[in-house]
């Protein structure tokens, strides 16, 4: 199966351009799938568009970004089990792209790719399986938090990962959930109780209040300010994506905190999720905030990362 398709890419920093790219899925797990829609995932790609680490891996572009599609599949390898063409799938890998960098990958009309990156739907798509991979990510990272449902949580960030870490922990039962959110409408948006625009908005009645802070902003350095409100031992997770590791160690250990880098998201995370939002456990809707054709790439991603208004960009390819 070899071909080209049209995709997103990052010919160079901080320049987003559409064009047609080869593709070898020859593997005999190999298929492609004819993609519906795709979003933006704004953490992570900000930092890729301006050449910044975002894990070990050295960028080299050209990079085709997007880690989060809908689709049918239109061709399968002969060892294929798993799907077969005309299948749905959500997909959150595009690897066998020809001479070019796959950074996940799936901005494109076609994605290659092979079995084990699609998640199979058993029936037409919904937007709301665009938050599968979303939902899996937080799923990932709160197991590893082990709140119940007696535990204080505070979320630093409503951006779509805080939105949903709140959303997920309501799932769960707990109900002490607080957050920090500079942009008033996500606050409103939000499932969390108590919500300040700046840290200093808590006041010294919540010192030692929180079994669990969630860092989902990407600002390693308000763990500094927020560590008071954090109660002695408690736990810190952090979601965002971080240019620079760097805050003062010695301007939080004396509340000896629990530090929780989250990162890796398995495909039973991914079932679990699709099976939550399949039940409706997680208010879905409240997340897609803006939909644009995908000859309008630029523009949704413009919104994507600097509208505050914005949760979740999708971009349409049909």
């Amino acid at each position: 199966m070899q071909g080209q398709a049209e995709a997103i890419i990052l010919p160079k920093a901080n320049k987003l351009k559409l064009n047609s790219v080869l593709y070898s899925a020859d593997n005999p797990n190999d298929i492609l799938v004819k993609t519906i829609a795709t979003t933006i995932t704004p953490g992570v790609d900000r930092l890729i568009l301006t050449n910044k680490p975002v894990s070990h891996r050295v960028l080299n572009y050209p990079i085709i970004l997007g880690s989060e599609m809908i689709g049918q599949v239109m061709e399968t390898g002969p060892e294929v089990s798993a799907v077969k063409p005309g299948d749905f799938v959500y997909t959150f890998k595009g690897d066998r792209w020809a001479g070019i960098e796959t950074y996940y990958g799936c901005h494109a009309e076609v994605v290659p790719t092979s079995e084990e990156n699609v998640l199979p739907l058993g029936r037409k798509p919904i937007h709301r399986d665009l938050l599968t991979g979303l939902l899996g990510y937080v799923i990932a990272a709160i197991e590893k938090a082990q709140p119940d449902k007696s535990s204080r949580v505070l979320i630093l960030g409503l951006g779509s990962v805080g939105l949903m870490a709140a959303e997920y922990l309501r799932s769960k039962g707990v109900e002490s959930i607080d957050a920090l959110e500079n942009f008033g409408i996500r606050g409103q948006l939000s499932c969390a109780k108590n919500i300040a625009m700046q840290i200093n908005d808590f006041t010294s009645d919540f010192n030692d209040s929180y079994d669990i802070v969630i860092e989902a902003t990407g600002r390693i350095l308000l763990l500094e300010k927020a560590i008071r409100l954090l109660r002695p031992e408690g736990k810190i997770v952090l979601m965002g994506n971080y240019e620079v590791l760097a805050y003062d160690y010695r301007l939080i250990q004396h509340k000896e905190p629990v530090i929780i880098c989250s990162n890796i998201t398995s495909y039973e995370h991914l079932l679990s999720s699709q099976k939550l939002l399949e039940s409706e456990g997680i208010e879905s809707e409240k997340f897609f905030t803006n939909v644009y054709a995908v000859n309008q790439f630029e523009l949704a991603y413009r919104v994507a990362l600097d509208s505050k208004d914005a949760i979740k960009t999708v971009i349409s390819w049909i």
